[in-house]
C-alpha cells in the first residue's frame, strides 16, 4: 500500500511538472529563509554559553538609589566589591575580575596602540579560554606575564615560539618589560569578553589611586561571581542590602546588586550596554514564519485548486474500497515527498546564500551543514509537509464518489477558501514591503539629517597617550599638516564625534540633580568639526583664562537651566572651581538619533570637570586628533596622513577612523534589519506571484468552455482579459486595505526606538500598493490574454 502511494505521487509530480516545480521552489525558498534565520538566532543566544556550567555564572552590577531621585546602575564595578562578596557570602564559590587598559606596545622598534585585558589570577581556570602553551592556573601568577592570543602571537612573533619572551608595555609614562607566560586560542565570536593579550589584575590595582581601591562608588572594572548553585543567586541579591548598611549605617540612600547570568549579557536589555537586542531576533522570526507560511498557502491554494483534476481519482479509489483515513495519508503523504523534496534544494540555496547572509547580519556562521541544523531541518519539512497537506488532504477525501462519477460535484467552498489565502498572502507581501521601505525610509533620514557638524571626508586619529603627551602630539602634528591645502583644520578631543561622551552629575544650590555629556577640546575642535556658535564666542588658543575658566554649553543646557542670557554664568555647583560659560554652540547631535539632544558642556581642561560628584565614561579619555580633509583621492590622502605621523611619531602605530563610516556603525543592527526585511519581501512576493501565477492558470483551464461561449456570443479579447484581471485585482485591493493598519502599528513599534524620525507618509503605500498591483497583474495578465485568444471552437470542442 505505502509502495503504490509513493507510486502515485511520483506519477503525478511526473504529469504536474509546472505545479511541481512552483511548489518545490517555493517551499525551498521558505525553508531556506527559515534555517538562516534559525543560524542567526541560535548564534545570538549561543554567546558565552561554551564555558562549563555557565550556569552558575553570574556577572555582578551595582544600582544606587539616592532620597532625591537619583539612580545609578552601573554594570562596572568597584575593585573592593568582588572580595567584599565572597568573603560574606558562602554561596560565591569563586570571583573573577577584569578590567581595562591602553598601552603603547613596542615591539621591533614600533609602538603598537592596545587595549590589554586585566584579570584575576584564575581567569584562565574558571572561563573556556583553552591555552595552546601555558598552564592555566600559573600564566597569570607574577605581575609581569602577558597571555596572548594565537593571532597576536603571529602579530609580534611571526611563527616564533612567543613563550619566554618580552614585550615592552607603556602605560602612561611607565615603561615595563612582560613576559609571554602563555598562548590562548582566539577567543570565539560568541563571547562577551573578548581580548588580545591579558596581564594580571594586580597591574590595575597598581594604576588605581589608593582611595579609589577601597572606594565602592569607583566603579572601572567587571566582576563575575561563581556560584555553588544557580538558584542562590537570588540570597546573594538580597542580602547585599544588609552587608552594605553594615558597612556604610551613615549612608543617604540604598546601594543593591544584581546576578547577571553570563549567558544574558549580550540580549538583556534591562541592563545597560546590552550588545544586542531580542527583538531583532523576534523580528527575523516572524519574517521566516511568514515566508515559510506564504509558502504553505501556495502549496494548499494550488492543491485545491487541482481537486477537480483528483476528484475522480479519489472517486474510483472510494469505490474500489479505500476509507477516508487511507485518502488522507496519501495526500499527506504526496505533501510530505514535496517538502522533502524541498528540504534537500533549501539546504544548498541556504548554504550558497550564508556568505551574503554573514555579510547582511554581520555574523561568521561557518556553514550550513551541521548536526543540530539536519535534525532541525528534517523536523522542518515533516512539520511543513503536515500543514500544507492538512487541508487539502481533508478536502479531497471527503468528496462522494457518487457526485464525482456523475460529474456534480459542487466545491463552492473551495473558491472562497482559495480566495481566503490569496488575500493573506498578499497582505503578508504587501506588509513586508510597506515595512521595508519604511525602514529605508528612516535609514536614509538618519543618512541625510543635519547633524550639526561635518562628517565628510573627517578623520579622528586615536593617540592613546596621557594627556601632557597627546597634546604636544597633536601640536606637532598641526604644525605639520595644517598649512596644507588638502588639509581645512585640525582639532583635538577626549571624545570624537561617534563615540561615547563622558557624562558628568551634580546637586545644584537648589538641590536640584543635574547631568549632562562632557568633552574636553582645543580651541580648534567646533571649527574643525564645523559646529555653529549660537552666542556668545568659542575658546582663545593660548589663553590660561580660557583653559582654566571658561566653559562653552549647548542650547539644551540653557533651556534646561532656564537661563535667558548664560554668558558670564557659571553652573551652580558647590565644588567647581571658579568658571564662566562664554559661549553657547548651537544644538548637534553629539551622540546617536536614537537619543534627544541634552545638555553639554564643552572646556578646555579636565580640572573643570572635578566639579561633577559623579563622572561616567566608556569610551577611553586619551585624546584624539580630528581632520578635516579636502581631498579628491581619500586613500592618498590618509597615506600621506600616515607619512606625516611617522615623522612627528616615529615608530608609534597609525590608526584612524572615518566619521560617517563609524557614524553609520551606530545603526548597524537597524541597517542589517532592514536589509534582511528587503530580501524577505521580495522573496515573499516571488512566492506569492508564483502562486497566482499558476492559480490563475488553474482557473482559466477550468473556465475554458466559458471563455469560447463568451466570444460566440461576442465578447472582446479585451473584456475576457479585463473579466479575468479584476477577478485578481479586488482580491490585491482588499490585501492592501488590510495591511494599512497593521503595518502602521508595527512601523509605529519599530519607530520608538529613536527620538528623531522621519514622517511615514502615504507615499510608502503607494508605492506598495501600486508595485503590488503591477506585479499581480502582469503574472494573471499573461494566462488572461492568451485565454482571449483561444480560438472558441476550440475551446468548446475541450472535455
Amino acid at each position: 500500500m505505502l509502495k503504490n502511494y509513493i507510486l502515485v505521487a511520483l506519477r503525478n509530480m511526473k504529469r504536474q511538472k509546472i505545479y511541481f516545480f512552483i511548489n518545490t521552489f517555493g517551499l525551498s525558498i521558505g525553508i531556506a529563509f527559515c534555517l538562516l534565520i534559525i543560524l542567526f538566532i541560535k548564534d545570538e543566544y549561543s554567546y558565552d554559553k561554551f564555558h562549563p556550567e555557565h550556569e552558575k555564572i553570574f556577572r555582578i552590577s551595582m544600582v544606587e538609589n539616592y532620597p532625591d531621585g537619583r539612580e545609578y546602575f552601573n554594570i562596572s564595578t568597584a575593585q573592593i566589591l568582588g572580595p567584599t562578596m565572597q568573603e560574606n557570602f558562602p554561596q560565591i564559590n569563586d570571583i573573577i575580575r577584569t578590567g581595562a587598559q591602553s598601552s603603547m606596545v613596542k615591539s621591533k622598534e614600533e609602538n603598537f596602540q592596545e587595549t590589554i585585558l586585566t584579570a584575576d589570577p584564575d581567569f584562565f581556570s574558571k572561563f573556556n579560554f583553552p591555552l595552546v602553551s601555558g598552564e592555566p592556573s600559573m600564566v597569570l601568577d607574577k605581575i609581569n606575564n602577558l597571555v596572548i592570543t594565537e593571532n597576536y602571537a603571529l602579530k609580534y612573533f611571526d611563527n616564533q615560539d612567543p613563550i619566554g619572551k618580552s614585550l615592552t608595555l607603556k602605560f602612561g609614562d611607565i615603561e615595563e618589560d612582560f613576559v609571554i607566560s602563555g598562548v590562548t586560542k582566539d577567543p570565539p565570536t560568541n563571547s562577551s569578553i573578548q581580548f588580545n593579550m591579558v596581564i594580571p589584575f594586580e597591574n590595575t590595582v597598581r594604576n588605581t589611586a589608593e582611595k579609589a581601591r577601597t572606594n565602592f562608588f569607583y566603579v572601572n572594572v567587571y566582576t563575575y561571581a561563581f556560584l555553588d548553585e544557580p538558584s542562590k543567586s537570588q540570597q546573594v541579591e538580597a542580602g547585599f542590602n544588609g552587608l552594605f548598611k553594615k558597612l556604610f549605617p551613615d549612608f543617604q540612600g540604598e546601594v543593591s546588586v544584581k546576578l547577571q547570568p553570563i549567558a544574558s549579557i549580550r540580549l538583556d536589555t534591562s541592563y545597560p550596554q546590552a550588545a544586542s537586542d531580542p527583538l531583532y531576533s523576534y523580528i527575523l522570526s516572524g519574517l521566516a514564519l511568514l515566508v515559510i507560511l506564504i509558502a504553505i498557502i501556495n502549496f494548499v491554494t494550488l492543491s485545491v485548486g487541482k481537486s477537480i483534476d483528483r476528484a475522480k481519482e479519489v472517486g474510483i479509489r472510494k469505490v474500489l474500497g479505500a476509507i477516508r483515513k487511507q485518502l488522507i495519508g496519501q495526500f499527506w503523504g504526496e505533501a510530505i515527498i514535496i517538502s522533502f523534496f524541498s528540504l534537500c534544494l533549501a539546504l544548498l540555496m541556504a548554504e550558497l546564500a550564508l556568505p551574503k547572509f554573514n555579510n547582511l547580519s554581520g555574523k561568521s556562521i561557518p556553514n550550513v551543514l551541521t548536526i543540530d541544523i539536519m535534525y532541525i531541518s528534517l523536523f522542518i519539512a515533516t512539520l511543513v509537509g503536515f500543514l500544507a497537506g492538512f487541508y487539502p488532504s481533508v478536502f479531497l477525501s471527503k468528496f462522494k464518489p457518487v457526485e464525482v462519477l456523475k460529474g456534480k460535484l459542487k466545491v463552492e467552498d473551495a473558491g472562497l477558501m482559495r480566495k481566503s489565502l490569496v488575500v493573506f498572502q498578499f497582505v503578508i507581501s504587501v506588509s513586508l514591503i510597506v515595512c521595508a521601505l519604511a525602514m529605508n525610509k528612516q535609514m536614509k533620514f538618519i543618512q541625510t539629517k543635519n547633524l550639526g557638524f561635518y562628517k565628510e571626508q573627517v578623520i579622528a586619529i586615536p593617540t592613546g597617550l596621557n594627556e601632557a603627551n597627546s597634546l604636544a602630539l597633536a601640536d606637532r602634528l598641526k604644525n605639520k599638516i595644517g598649512n596644507r591645502n588638502d588639509v581645512v583644520d585640525v582639532g583635538t578631543s577626549f571624545f570624537a564625534i561617534s563615540q561615547e561622551w563622558g557624562n558628568g552629575s551634580f546637586i545644584d544650590a537648589d538641590g536640584i540633580y543635574r547631568s549632562m555629556a562632557f568633552n574636553v577640546i582645543d580651541a580648534d575642535f567646533l571649527n574643525t568639526m564645523g559646529i555653529g556658535m549660537a552666542y556668545g564666542r568659542n575658546f582663545y588658543q593660548n589663553n590660561d583664562s580660557d583653559l582654566n575658566q571658561s566653559l562653552i554649553v549647548n542650547e539644551a543646557l540653557v533651556r534646561d537651566f532656564g537661563w535667558e542670557d548664560p554668558i558670564g554664568k557659571s553652573l551652580p555647583g558647590k565644588d567647581f572651581p571658579a568658571h564662566q560659560i562664554v559661549g553657547v554652540v548651537k544644538d548637534f547631535h553629539y551622540s546617536s538619533l536614537k537619543d534627544e539632544i541634552k545638555p553639554l558642556i564643552l572646556t578646555m581642561s579636565g580640572s573643570l570637570l572635578n566639579g561633577f560628584e559623579d563622572i561616567m565614561f566608556s569610551t577611553s579619555p586619551a585624546r584624539k586628533i580630528t581632520v578635516r580633509a579636502k581631498s579628491e583621492d581619500l586613500m592618498e590622502f590618509i597615506a600621506s596622513l600616515e607619512a606625516a605621523w611617522k615623522e612627528v611619531a616615529p615608530g608609534q602605530e597609525f590608526s584612524y577612523f572615518f566619521l560617517d563610516q563609524s557614524l553609520a556603525n551606530q545603526y548597524q543592527s537597524e541597517t542589517r534589519i532592514g536589509n534582511i526585511m528587503d530580501y524577505s519581501s521580495f522573496f515573499a512576493l516571488l512566492i506569492a506571484c508564483l502562486g497566482l501565477f499558476s492559480l490563475a492558470t488553474l482557473i482559466i483551464k477550468k473556465r475554458v468552455k466559458e471563455i469560447g461561449i463568451r466570444k460566440v456570443l461576442g465578447a472582446s479579447e479585451l473584456t475576457i482579459v479585463q473579466m479575468f484581471s479584476f477577478e485578481f485585482l479586488k482580491l490585491i485591493l482588499v490585501s492592501i486595505l488590510i495591511s494599512v493598519p497593521l503595518t502602521l502599528f508595527l512601523i509605529g513599534k519599530w519607530m520608538q526606538s529613536f527620538a528623531y524620525k522621519t514622517e511615514i507618509g502615504a507615499d510608502i503605500y503607494l508605492i506598495a500598493g501600486i508595485s503590488s498591483v503591477i506585479i499581480a497583474m502582469l503574472t494573471v495578465g499573461y494566462h488572461a490574454i492568451k485565454a482571449s485568444l483561444m480560438d472558441p471552437v476550440n475551446s468548446l470542442r475541450s472535455n
